[in-house]
């Protein structure tokens, strides 16, 4: 009798995470600190231009989220241009989405000598991913016209560019400064990823718990 009425609450519980916590569900919030050294423009009047584009428009939903931006530069209030899924305004948090294939904030402003920010990657394309083609968020730095990126080799811009990958992974690449010097002007450091709601984890630790408990009482 005992032996059946504990496979019957291992049954009831394991139909209960099931309904609860289903497959995909979980958050899979992925969070890196860019920090850039702008000390060979400090005093110069440029821009800021963050993206996240999708490989094509089978691409899996992204979202990047940038917060704590701080420098020892200036923001140009009345320079921010927005193109696409994006929205916000430097020094308070920005928003992008690949949902169109091109979406951009250019902001306006005067370099410091360095700069660093924190930028949060979430969506479907990193909680389940499934599809053929990523995406990849990218900051640049341009002069003061707009046209001309700065202190970088890569041909399109970037200082640094997280890719979001097809299989659900993130990857970094950043690049060097011009052709006679090799060290790249920005990092972006992983500081979090979140792989399964927390009270998931509190759950499955009571459940030993609550079994020994059960069994005392029998």
């Amino acid at each position: 009798m005992l032996q059946r009425q504990t496979r019957l609450a291992a049954i009831l519980l394991a139909f209960w995470l099931l309904a609860v916590f289903r497959p995909g569900s979980a958050s899979a919030d992925f969070t890196y600190q860019v920090t850039v050294d702008t000390s060979s423009l400090s005093g110069q009047t440029g821009n800021l231009d963050f993206q996240l584009n999708p490989g094509d428009s089978s691409a899996e939903a992204v979202t990047a989220v940038i917060t704590n931006f701080q420098s020892s530069g200036g923001i140009l209030a009345s320079s921010n241009a927005l193109t696409g899924d994006a929205l916000g305004l430097l020094p308070g948090s920005l928003t992008l989405d690949n949902g169109t294939s091109f979406n951009d904030i250019f902001q306006g402003f005067t370099f410091g000598t360095s700069l660093s920010y924190d930028v949060t990657l979430s969506g479907s394309a990193l909680s389940s991913p499934g599809g053929t083609v990523g995406s990849s968020f990218a900051f640049s730095l341009y002069d003061g016209s707009g046209t001309t990126p700065l202190l970088t080799t890569d041909p399109n811009g970037s200082v640094a560019t997280i890719n979001v990958n097809a299989d659900g992974t993130t990857s970094v690449q950043t690049f060097a400064q011009s052709q006679g010097d090799n060290t790249p002007i920005a990092s972006a450091t992983p500081v979090s990823s979140v792989p399964a709601p927390p009270s998931l984890v509190l759950l499955l630790s009571t459940v030993p718990v609550g079994f020994f408990y059960w069994r005392r009482s029998r």
